[in-house]
């Protein structure tokens, strides 16, 4: 009974695939039922006097979803797109096939249904530069009050402090709450990160900047994953008026020449050949992702002329989709030996015992994320802004004489940007994703920085305790290299570098005298009407850390933004309300605090 539970279907809304006909017309529109989608399909439908259809192209998440340790399986799966990018010149070395795989969620709740859950909004400056960009209402004054609008903080420790209790809320939706490995590497790494000056950061979401935390902030409910199909969708399931597509591959949105409005989406249901197509009277709001927003934009017209005419299709209003792609770009080819912190040999016993206690108790190591839930933010310049992310991999028993830790640097503020083009003009297809990784000189330095970094933490007492070294690794191509030498890292970094899995920006927000801009402040898509886009893509820079909360705010903020547009409703506060008035209604003053 207690293993039924997990993700049980009961919970989630109905397919009314079957139920749609092609006359049918709905107030709003959803493409895309993933992390931000949810959010919107669920607070537009909170009018009721408004029908609000979402599409999603997945269906439910299985119940190993709902196991958080579980996660890194995931991929490759039904609920995958299985993504794969374009080879980008001299990089992939040494991944299988030399491909960098993009796991995206393909599943209500999307890739927060198959992330690792952990909730880091970003800093202060991502969202101040935004705004100070052209995008009023997107300073991190503004953006604060809609992330404490989704959450509910489960820590009481948060909840209860004065320091930190601002930052965070009760009540909202999303539960979010702290892991709890028990790892006693985790304590290594943090005791090392204070020798070099990095103290414990107790709340990466709130003061915090650089430092280490553990156990991190995630999307946890009791022992489970909590996505925003199970924040946002689940407790709507019961309402009249909003209505769930499953299995619904958008193909096209339809958009009237004469006026430039958008009116209509076409899709393909299940297996069916001949597509479908319903009718929006008031918005259609595209949630697709930063890969699948951009594509489905294309497909429709909208996009680079000459793209769009390369493939054969009618450009209806040309905008720079599929540009400023960006992506958190990882290594891990540096892996640190270390003498054992505790036996590491797991018996099947102890395995079945391990899942005897979660299924019973929701709790135990599958409960947890183990020593992945440990994030660590530094700086390579003299400024308390982190420039890099640290994330660690426990890889027990690989030989006989040591165990592994694999640490993963992350590039947080990568300045290389990549594209996203249409392989052909048809939805089937995958497009063409070029990252285009470490092709500014800055990324590497950056990386090359951060591996540095790593020597320095392998040489504090905490880790020296336990014999900790980095270990070269023989790469082809490497092996005349000094060990330690820049050349070599370099080259490594060629073999095992790629995604976090964190791709934004293929419609970048901006004011309609950048060039570069797809969206508004409002996320409107320039010269179209009736058409909003909503999630990672729209960010004009990639935020520092794991994009899965910003995501959800975007949500947050397009709902409020369209239930001001089209009821004049007040937002959650009246300050708020000013500030999205003044975003609409006045010009735009550009300021340089937050540079």
């Amino acid at each position: 009974m207690s293993q039924c539970l997990l993700a049980a279907p009961c919970h989630s809304p109905r397919d009314s695939g079957g139920d749609c006909r092609t006359d049918d017309v709905f107030d709003f529109i959803v493409v895309g039922g993933g992390t931000a989608g949810a959010v919107v399909a669920s607070r537009l439908s909170e009018i009721s006097s408004w029908n609000v259809l979402l599409l999603e192209a997945g269906a439910d998440k299985t119940m190993s979803a709902a196991v958080p340790a579980l996660y890194l399986n995931l991929q490759k799966t039904g609920m995958d797109w299985e993504l794969e990018t374009q080879r980008d010149e001299g990089m992939y070395n040494g991944l299988t096939g030399r491909v960098n795989r993009w796991p995206r969620g393909k599943v209500l709740g999307g890739t927060s249904a198959i992330n690792a859950m952990i909730y880091i909004r970003g800093g202060k400056r991502d969202y101040d530069n935004w705004a100070a960009d052209g995008n009023a209402g997107w300073s991190y004054e503004d953006v604060l009050p809609l992330f404490k609008k989704s959450e509910d903080m489960r820590d009481m420790s948060v909840v209860h402090s004065e320091t930190f209790c601002k930052y965070h809320s009760r009540g909202g939706p999303l539960t979010v709450s702290r892991f709890g490995s028990d790892e006693p590497i985790i304590k290594v790494i943090q005791d090392a990160g204070m020798e070099l000056g990095y103290a414990s950061n107790f709340d990466m979401n709130s003061v915090g900047k650089t430092g280490f935390t553990s156990p991190s902030q995630g999307g946890i409910k009791v022992g489970e994953r909590f996505d925003t199909a199970d924040a946002f969708l689940s407790p709507a399931r019961h309402r009249k008026n909003l209505f769930v597509i499953k299995h619904a591959l958008v193909t096209k949105i339809h958009i009237s020449p004469k006026n430039k409005r958008a009116f209509a989406v076409s899709y393909l249901w299940k297996q069916e050949k001949i597509e479908r197509t319903l009718r929006a009277s008031r918005e259609i709001i595209v949630c697709a992702g930063t890969v699948g927003s951009a594509k489905l934009l294309m497909l429709s017209g909208i996009g680079p002329k000459h793209t769009l005419e390369d493939v054969g299709i009618d450009v209806i209003q040309e905008l720079k989709v599929g540009r400023n792609l960006q992506d958190h770009v990882m290594f891990f080819g540096a892996p640190i030996t270390l003498s054992p912190v505790k036996h590491t040999g797991v018996e099947l016993l102890e395995e079945m015992d391990s899942a005897y206690e979660y299924l019973t108790r929701r709790t135990g190591p599958l409960a947890t994320i183990g020593v992945s839930e440990l994030v660590g933010f530094v700086s390579t310049t003299d400024e308390d802004i982190p420039d890099l992310q640290l994330s660690f991999e426990n890889y027990m028993d690989l030989n006989s004489k040591w165990d592994l830790l694999l640490p993963i640097v992350v590039l947080v503020q990568p300045k290389s940007r990549g594209t996203i083009k249409l392989k052909s003009c048809n939805p089937s297809d995958p497009p063409l994703i070029r990252p285009e990784y470490m092709t500014e000189p800055q990324d590497l330095e950056t990386m090359l920085q951060g591996i540095r970094w790593l020597e320095r933490l392998v040489k504090t007492e905490a880790m020296s305790a336990f014999d900790a070294n980095i270990r070269r690794m023989n790469f082809p191509g490497c092996c005349n290299l000094e060990f330690d030498s820049d050349a070599y890292w370099a080259c490594a970094i060629s073999h095992l570098s790629g995604t976090f899995f964190d791709p934004v920006g293929t419609c970048r927000m901006g004011p309609r005298s950048d060039p570069t801009a797809v969206v508004d402040q409002c996320l409107k898509v320039h010269n179209v009407k009736g058409l909003r886009v909503a999630d990672a893509s729209i960010m004009p820079t990639i935020v520092t850390g794991n994009t899965y909360a910003a995501c959800v705010m975007i949500g947050e903020k397009v709902s409020e933004l369209i239930k001001i547009q089209w009821l004049g409703q007040k937002c959650h506060s009246s300050t708020m309300k000013q500030r999205f008035d003044n975003a609409v209604r006045l010009p735009y003053t550009p300021s340089t605090e937050g540079h």
